[in-house]
């Protein structure tokens, strides 16, 4: 019997392990079907960026730069990390609007960003040309994925966790609403007090059989690896030409060229292909087009260059493009992390730790209310819904962060009775925990598409003469996304 049981082998679930055995918590048993990193960590790009967008993230994403170079230290083993500096660029001023909010943000948090003008921008092989103004963050760094997941299995191991490869988990096992281990596919069961399912693109189908709500989808997720490129600079900057929706690293004197698409063509892990280690799709240019055509523009010099590689892979992606981390409301002793759209790599060491002091406290470190599956409604886990969703959480990831900003795929889901009698009122509906809720009226066909701000609202004067009327007539007001509680018992009504 184990006291906590690991489901995954990538850098998630050996972070966990890691970080666990590290607090000093025994027989600790991971568990991965095929090889270790053979799922989706393998083909990870390997961006370590310590700055986000939002102040838990940052907390989670600095991490990394502090615990990769000591990994090296406690193993011995190279994880590949490296400082190669970084810029975030902006093409429009909403933009550069939101990379000073960002900037400000990682000054709170000790980092060192700097802002810069679109004319004093100087990479050797950019054309500038369109660009408005970037940040530039020099913590950014690379690290090599299968290396650090092999720094943190050296370092579990030594801790006293039981890695065991070639172990394909069928089934959790569940009991009176608690996770009492799992079922392996050759029919043994293996007991433990607590199971952690940290299986990416895979976890899904164990949660679903479980009854655990999981909105996440595996999609098929594409890079470029060029051949050799003389002169470029070394080491070479994280770039994200964030409007165009693509990035570029180095790699030992190549680029690497990524993007976050539209419309990501979803991929079933349970089909076919689904137990392959390792697996790689067919090239397909159609779909990264339009990534290869910005990067052009970005660095000219790529048209002289051949390509190397066309990786094609599968990867996660939450509904919702935010983690899914904690534990889960469905069933006591089970816990998650997955659905890391993209960032795994660089997320396992802040999401390992968290995850690890959230098992042995009972409670998370630091508020995680943005990455915590608590915020998930069911509905939303469903496979209609979460492939739906893909036409746009994944181009999300690089997404401008507008407040109050609604999502246009995976609409419908859910609806009040009075509905309709809403919409002929000309209600303008946004999404609330799966429900489609009115959030102002408009009186003409102008305010039903009314743009994002930052700060005041375009539909400020919209809700203030709502308000007013309601002031001073009579207003229904419709409760039926709100949350709502069943208390019984002896005391319920004191």
């Amino acid at each position: 019997m184990a006291r906590t049981l690991i489901i995954g082998g990538g850098a998630i679930g050996l972070s966990l392990a890691y970080h666990l055995t590290r607090r000093g918590e025994g027989d600790v048993v991971l568990l991965e079907r095929n090889q270790l990193t053979s799922g989706t960590s393998w083909h990870a790009a390997g961006i370590v960026g310590p700055l986000r967008a939002t102040p838990n993230g940052t907390r989670l994403a600095m991490y990394a730069g502090e615990l990769f170079p000591r990994l090296e230290a406690e193993t011995g083993l190279s994880t590949g990390y490296r400082r190669t500096g970084g810029y975030w660029l902006a093409r429009d001023e909403a933009r550069m609007d939101e990379l000073r909010r960002i900037a400000a943000l990682g000054r709170h948090f000790a980092l060192t960003p700097t802002l810069l003008d679109g004319t004093a921008l100087a990479i050797p092989g950019v054309d500038s040309s369109g660009i408005v103004g970037a940040l530039r963050v020099e913590e950014d760094a690379n690290v090599n994925p299968v290396d650090l997941c092999m720094a943190y299995a050296r370092a579990a191991r030594a801790g006293g966790a039981d890695i065991r490869e070639g172990v394909n988990v069928a089934a959790l096992v569940v009991e009176n609403g608690r996770a009492r281990g799992v079922r392996l596919a050759d029919g043994s069961l293996i007991a433990a007090d607590r199971v952690a399912l940290c299986a990416g693109a895979w976890s899904k189908k164990l949660a679903d059989a479980a009854g655990v709500a999981l909105p996440l989808q595996a999609v098929e997720h594409m890079y470029v690896v060029t051949e050799p490129m003389p002169h470029l600079p070394h080491p070479y900057p994280v770039l994200r030409d964030l409007d165009r929706g693509i990035y570029v690293k180095g790699d030992a004197g190549k680029l690497v060229i990524g993007g976050f698409e539209p419309h990501a063509k979803c991929w079933d892990p349970h089909g076919p292909e689904g137990d392959r280690p390792f697996l790689e799709f067919s090239q397909d240019w159609d779909q990264f087009a339009p990534f290869m055509e910005a990067a052009l523009a970005l660095i000219p010099s790529l048209e002289k260059a051949g390509i190397q590689h066309f990786m094609n892979g599968p990867e996660s992606f939450a509904v919702d493009s935010r983690p899914l981390i904690g534990q889960t409301n469905e069933v006591d002793g089970l816990f998650v992390a997955a659905g890391m759209n993209s960032v795994g790599v660089m997320s396992s060491a802040g999401v390992g730790r968290v995850l690890a002091d959230w098992m042995i406290e009972g409670a998370a470190p630091i508020d995680l209310w943005e990455a915590d599956i608590a915020r998930v409604d069911p509905l939303t886990a469903a496979a209609a819904h979460v492939e739906a969703r893909m036409a746009e959480a994944v181009a999300d990831v690089f997404g401008l962060h507008w407040p109050f900003k609604q999502p246009k795929a995976g609409r419908g889901l859910r609806r009040s009775a009075l509905h309709d009698r809403w919409a002929a009122a000309g209600a303008v509906f946004g999404l609330t925990a799966g429900w489609e809720r009115g959030i102002w009226y408009a009186t003409g066909e102008d305010d039903r598409a009314l743009p994002y701000s930052v700060g005041e609202q375009p539909w400020q004067d919209h809700v203030h003469r709502e308000a007013a009327a309601m002031e001073h007539g009579t207003a229904l007001i419709d409760l039926s996304p709100f949350g709502k509680f069943d208390l019984s018992g002896p005391d319920a009504l004191s």
